[in-house]
């Protein structure tokens, strides 16, 4: 059995994970009716839809903008808006009784997020960082909206910044290339979920106060190019899914379960080489 080493990276309060870990897992699942009949009618499965007031919405890219759908409860049409802004949507999710869209205004070149009554009324249109920052993300954290970008700097990296609507900011960053991917509400701050890359890509995770004082932070580096699909919250654990990629392009998952201290307390591996490209297949 592989060992578990931690080694502190001096400046930015991080720790580096290497090492690879135990058990083998296997998830498969089959595509359902009711996401061959979404599929038919309006070009989206199952996974796409939210629940709202009856029914669902979905929200999906348009020539012009972003076309928001809702439907009934049997997939009947209620309603299609489309945004006023050129959009390029990245993220929806309806909370409470408000619909909100994370993305790119192509026109002003920034980071919009859009937000919705369930009618498909435009409530507000709010604007977040710098011309050219990347829309990743957002959270609604004791009623304040937090909007993840990444940002590019003059040394031609990139750092993870989070904008608050009270004009805030969290950021993390190293002397590499940083990418955010996910933000989460966890405990009494947030949860940061990105890559960063010098030789190789890696997944950093970090746990922030809200006034931007790091908790703790960790690189998980195993020796290839890692990326975050996936992460959620259980009793404070947190379980984080990668995708680890070799340099031939084989694919494998590796689930972290890493306690509310940064601490990793198993490592499961999935299926070894799941995925190999096309030209190295036999």
């Amino acid at each position: 059995m592989k060992k578990i080493i931690f080694i502190p990276l001096i400046g930015l309060g991080l720790a580096l994970f290497t090492g690879c870990a135990t058990s083998t897992q296997q998830n498969t699942k089959s595509l359902s009716f009711k996401s061959i009949d979404l599929l038919d009618k309006y070009g989206v499965s199952e996974s796409a839809l939210m629940k709202a007031e009856n029914g669902y919405i979905f929200v999906i890219p348009a020539p012009n903008g972003a076309d928001i759908y809702k439907l009934d409860k049997n997939y009947n049409l209620v309603w299609k808006k489309t945004t006023p802004i050129l959009l390029d949507p990245i993220k929806s999710q309806v909370i409470g009784d408000k619909l909100y869209i994370l993305g790119y205004d192509q026109k002003k070149n920034k980071v919009a997020l859009l937000q919705y009554d369930l009618k498909g009324n435009l409530i507000k249109t709010s604007y977040y960082g710098k011309a050219y920052n990347l829309a990743r993300d957002f959270a609604i954290i004791n009623g304040k909206t937090y909007v993840a970008v990444t940002e590019y700097t003059p040394n031609n990296n990139s750092d993870i910044v989070i904008y608050s609507n009270d004009n805030k900011k969290i950021t993390l960053s190293t002397p590499y290339m940083d990418d955010v991917k996910y933000i989460k509400p966890y405990k009494n701050g947030i949860l940061i979920i990105g890559t960063t890359q010098s030789d190789s890509e890696n997944v950093i995770i970090a746990y922030k106060t809200l006034d931007n004082k790091t908790v703790w932070a960790k690189i998980i580096d195993l020796g290839m190019d890692e990326k975050p699909i996936k992460v959620s919250i259980k009793n404070n654990e947190i379980i984080l899914d990668i995708l680890s990629t070799d340099n031939m392009g084989a694919e494998k998952d590796v689930t972290f379960i890493i306690d509310e201290n940064g601490k990793v307390k198993s490592v499961k591996k999935g299926i070894e080489f799941k995925q190999l490209p096309m030209k190295y297949r036999t």
